[in-house]
């Protein structure tokens, strides 16, 4: 005699509970690894204007601690878009310019043509120059620098990094 009540297999309800329950586990997976990647993407995009402000500030204090003088006349001082230009010892580096146009920083040496220094996914928005004259001391240069990223992500959460620093010029 055969008995029709043992169960050999799943029934339709079960199969139907074991996919729903899989199918949330992998969604919550998959949305997990969706937002660790864009915490990624922000954080990378933050070094880089990092690695931009450390670079400029860098180049920015070499050269004014080489330079021999602050051209004070043709110089901007205490405005957002400033110019600083350098008399330097070497005579085909005079004069050297740093200046801020179309939301890059650039540096001129010698009268050639300008070299931007921050990358293709930062903006400049702020190069602020001020000169401090003592007289005890050598001129001293305060820069105020602000730098943004490109990325709309970190735009729209109004990211941008600001650097606020006194270069003595040695002599």
């Amino acid at each position: 005699m055969i008995n029709l009540n043992q169960k050999k297999g799943f029934t339709l309800m079960e199969i139907l509970l074991y996919m729903t329950i899989a199918s949330g586990i992998l969604f919550a997976i998959i949305s997990f690894s969706m937002q660790i990647m864009e915490v990624s993407k922000k954080s990378s995009d933050m070094q880089e204007i990092e690695n931009n402000i450390e670079y400029i500030s860098n180049k920015l204090s070499l050269t004014i601690q080489t330079a021999a003088s602050i051209d004070d006349d043709d110089s901007n001082f205490d405005d957002d878009i400033g110019t600083l230009i350098l008399n330097m010892s070497d005579i085909d580096k005079t004069p050297t310019i740093f200046y801020l146009e179309d939301e890059a920083i650039y540096l001129d040496e010698g009268g050639n043509t300008g070299i931007k220094m921050n990358s293709d996914f930062t903006k400049c928005t702020q190069l602020r120059f001020a000169k401090v004259e003592t007289v005890k001391s050598s001129d001293q240069v305060i820069i105020d620098m602000q730098c943004e990223p490109i990325n709309s992500d970190l735009a729209a959460l109004k990211q941008s990094l600001s650097i606020h620093t006194t270069i003595s010029l040695r002599r």
